[in-house]
C-alpha cells in the first residue's frame, strides 16, 4: 500500500487508538510486563524505515551463479511484533525463484536475525520472487539485523542462484517493511542494486536502413553483442567490411574504441540505385554478419516515401522489463539502427505502478533522445487491461497524461477512449488473439483513436486461427482477422514487446518489427504515416515490402467504380532469406500466389474486383513473415 492510502487508513483507525492509549494511561503500567512495555514504545508507524545492503557491489557477470545476501538493518523505530521485512529479490527476466525447502536445489534461501530473543516465520515465494520474513514474537530495535542469503551455498550445497542474463545498470532489490506489525509494506527509500554487466562478444550485427535515396548520407551501425545480444560495451576488437563498389563513406575495416562502447554509426553514401547488403567479419575472428537489404531509388523512380523500420513497444525496468530507459532508446538507434522507437511500459504492472516520477524519467529521456531527421521517439505507455486486453496509447507531442486501467474511471476501453485528448493520441491493440490476454473485439475502436493493430511480437502471430507462428493460448474470435470481418479498418505493424532491453532483436521463435513508409523523420511525418496506415509487419526480420493496388498504397480505401474489373496488386519484396512465397489474401483466404527466386519476389498478384480487404503476406523459407496492411475496396 501506498504512503497516501496509510496515511487514510491510519485518519480510520485513529478514534479506536486514542481510545486504546487512554485506556491503557488509566490502567497504569503495572499491567504491562516490562518486556511488553519494551514492545509498545516500540510500536509506531516504522514503515518503510531502515536502510539495506547487499553483500557484493561489484558488477555481476549476465547469467552468473552466486549468492546475494541482503542486510536489513533496523531504523529508529524498529520492527514490532507482527511486522516485518519484505525481499523482492530480481523477478525479471532469468533470475533463479527463491526457494527454502531444499538446499541441494539452485535458490535456496536462508534468513537469519541478530536479535536472539525473538521468534520469527520466514517463507519464500518461488512464483513471485519474493521472501518474507514476520515477527511473531518480540520486536526488533534500531539497529538490529536481518540477513536474506539468496543462493546459499554456506553448507558445500548446489543452492546457488543464477543471474539474469540480460545487462542492466541498477538491478535492484526491492526490500519493504512494515515497521508496525499491521500488515501494510511500505518501501525503503532506496533498496539495495546492482549492475549485471555483458559476457564477451559472440556476435556482430550490422544492419542498413529500409530505403536511401541516391548519393544521399544513409547509416549503417555495426555491434558487438554477447551471447545473449547484450550490446558489449567494452569490445575493442578490428573489423572487416565486405561492400559493393558503389558505396563511399565505408572504410575498408574499422577498429572499435573504448568511446564507442560496442557500437559505432557509420554515414555512407550509396552511388548505384537497386537493392545492397553489406558484409562485415571480424579480423582474427569467427565473427560475421550480414546486413539487411536496402533499396537505393533510382533517379526520376523515387517514392515520395522513404521506408523507416520502428519498434514500438518495449519496457524497461520502470515496470516489468530490464534495463534504463536510456540505455533501451540507445541500444534502438546504436546497435539496432531503428528509425523509431517508443518505450511503453505498463501503467499498472510490475513492482510499481507508473506514478508521476516514473512517467517523468520517461518524457525526459524520450525528449532528449528525439532528434528530428534521424531518430524519432513518442511519449507512450501500456494500457495494461486483464479483462479486455492491452492496448498502447501513444502521444505525438511530447506530452500527455496516464490514464490507468486501475483507475475506476478509465479501466474500459470506452473510458479510456473518452478520457483521451480528441486529437494527437492513439490507441494500438496488441498480442490480440491469445498470449497473456486476448482483445475484446465486441467493443469497437473508434477510428479516430485507433486505425492500427500489432499482428506479430515476442508473443506470436494474431493474424487468424491456425495461422504461421500462432500466437500461444489462442483465443477464437480474437484474432486481426475477427477484427476486419467486423468491419474495423486497422492497418498492421509488428513490434517487440520486448522486455530485455533489445528493440529491433529477435529474441524468441517470433518477434516484430514495423515497417513504415513516411515522407521524412519527424514526429509530425512519421505520425502522418501511422494515420494514414501506410505501414507493414513482420515477424522481426527485415523484409523489405511494397505492395500497391494500381499505384495505391497499403492503407488506402478505395471507391469500387474507381478500380477494373480485374485487380492487380504489384508486390516487390526482398528478404533477409530465401523468399518462398507472397500470397494476396482476400478476407483472410489466399486468391493468387507468387512464388520466390532465392531473396525476392517480384510481380503482380490478381483477383476479381470484389468489395472487401486485400493483403499480403510474405513467407521466408526460415519462418521469416511479413503483412502489409489491408487496401480496402469500398462498396
Amino acid at each position: 500500500m501506498d504512503s497516501e492510502k496509510k496515511k487514510s487508513s491510519a485518519r480510520r483507525r485513529w478514534p479506536a487508538a486514542a481510545i486504546a492509549l487512554l485506556v491503557l494511561i488509566i490502567a497504569g503500567a503495572l499491567v504491562l510486563s516490562p518486556r511488553q512495555e519494551k514492545e509498545t514504545r516500540l510500536a509506531g508507524w516504522g514503515d518503510g524505515e531502515g536502510h539495506a545492503a547487499l553483500d557484493r557491489i561489484d558488477p555481476v557477470d549476465v547469467g552468473a551463479w552466486g549468492t546475494w545476501t541482503v542486510s536489513f538493518v533496523a531504523g529508529r523505530k524498529g520492527v514490532a511484533r507482527g511486522g516485518g521485512i519484505v525481499v523482492h529479490l530480481p523477478l525479471f527476466w532469468d533470475w533463479t525463484p527463491p526457494q527454502m525447502l531444499t538446499p541441494e536445489r539452485p535458490g535456496f534461501v536462508t534468513v537469519s536475525c541478530s536479535r536472539p530473543d525473538v521468534r520469527y516465520e520466514a517463507f519464500a515465494v518461488g512464483e513471485h520472487h519474493y521472501v518474507r520474513f514476520l515477527l511473531e514474537k518480540g520486536s526488533l530495535r534500531e539497529g538490529d539485523t536481518v540477513r536474506v542469503a539468496y543462493g546459499d551455498t554456506t553448507d558445500g550445497s548446489g543452492g546457488a542462484a543464477r543471474a539474469d542474463r540480460y545487462a542492466e545498470r541498477g538491478q535492484e532489490f526491492l526490500v519493504k517493511v512494515d515497521g508496525d506489525g499491521d500488515g501494510f509494506f511500505e518501501e525503503l527509500d532506496r533498496s539495495p542494486q546492482i549492475d549485471l554487466r555483458a559476457g564477451p562478444a559472440a556476435q556482430l550485427r550490422i544492419y542498413v536502413k529500409g530505403e536511401a535515396k541516391l548519393n544521399d548520407t544513409t547509416y549503417v551501425t555495426v555491434a558487438a553483442l554477447d551471447r545473449y545480444g547484450n550490446l558489449c560495451e567494452e569490445y575493442e576488437g578490428t573489423v572487416r567490411f565486405s561492400h559493393p563498389w558503389n558505396l563511399t563513406g565505408l572504410p575498408p575495416n574499422y577498429a572499435f574504441r573504448n568511446e564507442d562502447r560496442g557500437a559505432r554509426i557509420f554515414p555512407v553514401r550509396f552511388v548505384s540505385p537497386g537493392f545492397h547488403q553489406l558484409r562485415v567479419v571480424e579480423e582474427g575472428g569467427t565473427l560475421e554478419s550480414t546486413s539487411n537489404p536496402i533499396l537505393v531509388g533510382a533517379p526520376g523512380q523515387a517514392s515520395p516515401y522513404t521506408l523507416l523500420w520502428g519498434d514500438l513497444h518495449q519496457h524497461s525496468r520502470l515496470s516489468d522489463g530490464t534495463g534504463e530507459p536510456e540505455d533501451l532508446y540507445r541500444y534502438a538507434r546504436m546497435a539496432a539502427n531503428l528509425d523509431v522507437t517508443a518505450l511503453t511500459d505498463h501503467d499498472h504492472h510490475g513492482l510499481r505502478p507508473l506514478g508521476p516520477e516514473e512517467w517523468e524519467e520517461i518524457r525526459r529521456v524520450n525528449e532528449a533522445w528525439y532528434e528530428p531527421g534521424s531518430f524519432v521517439t513518442f511519449l507512450a505507455y501500456e494500457w495494461t487491461n486483464w479483462v479486455y486486453g492491452h492496448r498502447n496509447v501513444y502521444y505525438r507531442e511530447p506530452a500527455g497524461k496516464v490514464f490507468s486501467t486501475a483507475d475506476s474511471s478509465t479501466n474500459s476501453p470506452e473510458e479510456l477512449w473518452d478520457s483521451l485528448p480528441a486529437e494527437g493520441v492513439m490507441t494500438i491493440a496488441h498480442h490480440t488473439g491469445g498470449g497473456p490476454v486476448p482483445i475484446d473485439w465486441s467493443i469497437p475502436p473508434p477510428h479516430s483513436h485507433e486505425c492500427l493493430v500489432e499482428i506479430s511480437s515476442v508473443h506470436g502471430s494474431s493474424e487468424h486461427i491456425g495461422c504461421p507462428k500462432q500466437i500461444y493460448s489462442p483465443n477464437p474470435g480474437s484474432f486481426v482477422a475477427d477484427a476486419l470481418e467486423r468491419g474495423y479498418r486497422l492497418g498492421f505493424i509488428g513490434s517487440g514487446d520486448g522486455h530485455i532491453g533489445h528493440p529491433g532483436e529477435i529474441y524468441s521463435f517470433c518477434g516484430g518489427l514495423a515497417g513504415i513508409y513516411a515522407t521524412g523523420r519527424s514526429r509530425e511525418e512519421v505520425w502522418e504515416a501511422l494515420r494514414a496506415r501506410r505501414t507493414y509487419a513482420t515477424s522481426g526480420e527485415r523484409i523489405y515490402l511494397d505492395v500497391r493496388l494500381e499505384g495505391h498504397w497499403m492503407g488506402e480505401e478505395i471507391p469500387y467504380e474507381e478500380l477494373p474489373d480485374t485487380l492487380r496488386f504489384h508486390i516487390s519484396a526482398r528478404g533477409t532469406a530465401v523468399v518462398g512465397m507472397a500470397e494476396l489474401m482476400e478476407g483472410g483466404v489466399p486468391v493468387d500466389t507468387l512464388f520466390g527466386a532465392e531473396e525476392a519476389v517480384e510481380g503482380t498478384a490478381r483477383a476479381p474486383k470484389r468489395a472487401g480487404y486485400y493483403y499480403v503476406r510474405v513467407s521466408q523459407m526460415d519462418g521469416g513473415l511479413a503483412w502489409s496492411s489491408p487496401i480496402w475496396v469500398l462498396p
